[in-house]
């Protein structure tokens, strides 16, 4: 079977990646091992965000009768498992009309032009092409001395297909963790959070962290357990009894390991093929997603953090142009470029550095923090301790903003051409943002900025 490009994996990287090279005329082969979607549709954004959808409903209707409104289980669950069909579907629906061969099976690079199919259905076949894009994502972190029997001990991947317990005890206090610590809760599971490190949501300044975990115990009254560890699981009677380092000991009815993600990128024919991986296993690409060998690229998850599906839209829109004229617009994006949204009901959105990486490097920067609990649309949905923040060198370019808030993964695309330089903040305070609403803050911060804020009482 002859293509002029073989993807290997139809995640988000790879059927995107796909859908662009036939936009340039080329004729494509995917394979996917698993599920069309990859980990966003079939285990991540798709299913938790139909959960959040869920959670922050019944949490809104829970502040208003003062109690937590009783649901049917069974209809949540099914519901997720329909939006996530729904976007699967879609995926299947988009790469069957733009003529991409799909083949179902474990795809490995025999040499830079031949990728080596396992079918799912029994048998072998060899797909050659000019290019290889390999866009294999990540599978969860496994926590060592656990089992993960699926039932009693779940990862991410188990979470949306199983009957909403009673009480869970969340292994990570990182954005997955978090995320499923605020929509579980808000569904009245008695929820516990351990993390291993000083604070929750670590990579974030530690503002940031103080007001998610006050948040989180005050509205949702979730337990977090900092500097802990999980020293081990029972399993008792169909239920978990979690032993602590502290001496503790906390039985719940399910147990979610979240403590971070693995590249994807072994056993697949990359070492054979003179395809340089990094220390933790992700691969190297440069700034055109080319890896060490010219023939292959790589887009997505396995090239290493953030691992965000709108990087992996971004890499495989630069990897088709450069496959097809030889560059690319816009090359790869630095990490610190591509926005970060946690939905944590009060929601964390950033892009750029944080206080303590400048801190760390010695960079000279100013700060300045506004909150956000006056505005009206805040307040509605519950965002009192809710705060904007910007870092700012000494001639007043932007090295981050920070955002605590509900509707922030939204907000945050409001703030980026300030970020990038397309928008000035005396320019924002002129534009209309729509009232009532929290992206409307754009405008409040560059008033309150600029020393000139409505709603902010500022002594002169």
């Amino acid at each position: 079977m002859k293509y002029d490009v073989v993807v290997l994996g139809g995640g988000i990287g790879g059927y995107s990646a796909a859908i662009k090279l036939v936009h340039r005329g080329y004729k494509v082969a995917l394979v996917e091992e698993n599920l069309l979607g990859g980990e966003c549709t079939n285990y991540g954004c798709v299913p938790s965000k139909a959960l959040y959808k869920i959670a922050q409903s019944m949490k809104g209707l829970s502040k208003v009768v003062k109690t937590t409104p009783r649901i049917d289980k069974d209809k949540v669950i099914s519901w997720i498992e329909a939006m996530v069909l729904r976007a699967r579907n879609g995926i299947e629906y988009l790469l069957e009309k733009y003529g991409v061969k799909t083949l179902f099976g474990k795809g490995i690079i025999k040499n830079s032009h031949t990728v080596r199919v396992h079918l799912r259905n029994g048998g072998k076949v060899d797909v050659e092409g000019r290019n290889i894009v390999v866009a294999t994502g990540t599978d969860p972190l496994a926590l060592q001395g656990i089992d993960v029997d699926h039932e009693v001990v779940l990862t991410n991947r188990d979470i949306f297909s199983i009957e909403i317990p009673d009480s869970i005890l969340i292994i990570g206090g990182g954005a997955i963790g978090v995320e499923m610590a605020y929509a579980l809760s808000s569904l009245g599971v008695k929820t516990y959070l351990v993390e291993a490190m000083k604070r929750i949501l670590p990579f974030t300044d530690a503002d940031v962290s103080r007001t998610i975990e006050r948040f989180l115990k005050k509205e949702n009254s979730v337990e977090i357990y900092k500097n802990i560890l999980v020293k081990r699981i029972q399993r008792i009677k169909g239920r978990a009894l979690v032993e602590l380092s502290n001496g503790s000991s906390i039985e719940v009815d399910k147990v979610l390991i979240a403590i971070g993600r693995r590249p994807r990128a072994s056993g697949i024919g990359l070492d054979t093929n003179n395809v340089k991986t990094d220390a933790k296993g992700y691969v190297v690409v440069d700034e055109n997603c080319r890896t060490t060998n010219p023939r292959i690229y790589a887009t997505g998850d396995v090239t290493g953090p953030p691992l965000l599906a709108h990087k992996a839209l971004i890499e495989s829109t630069i990897l088709s142009q450069y496959i097809a004229y030889g560059k690319s617009m816009v090359k790869r994006p630095e990490e610190k470029d591509i926005p970060t949204a946690i939905f944590s009901g009060l929601e964390v959105a950033y892009i750029g550095y944080t206080e303590e990486y400048l801190k760390e490097r010695g960079v000279k920067y100013k700060r300045v923090k506004m909150p956000m609990g006056y505005m009206s649309a805040v307040a509605i949905k519950d965002g009192e301790y809710s705060f904007v923040k910007m870092l700012l060198d000494e001639n007043n370019n932007v090295l981050g903003i920070h955002i605590v808030a509900p509707n922030a993964s939204e907000v945050i695309a409001a703030f980026m051409p300030i970020y990038y330089k397309m928008l000035s903040l005396e320019k924002a305070q002129y534009i209309p943002y729509q009232h009532l609403s929290v992206s409307e803050v754009v405008r409040e911060f560059a008033e309150f900025l600029l020393g000139e804020p409505v709603h902010i009482f500022l002594k002169k």
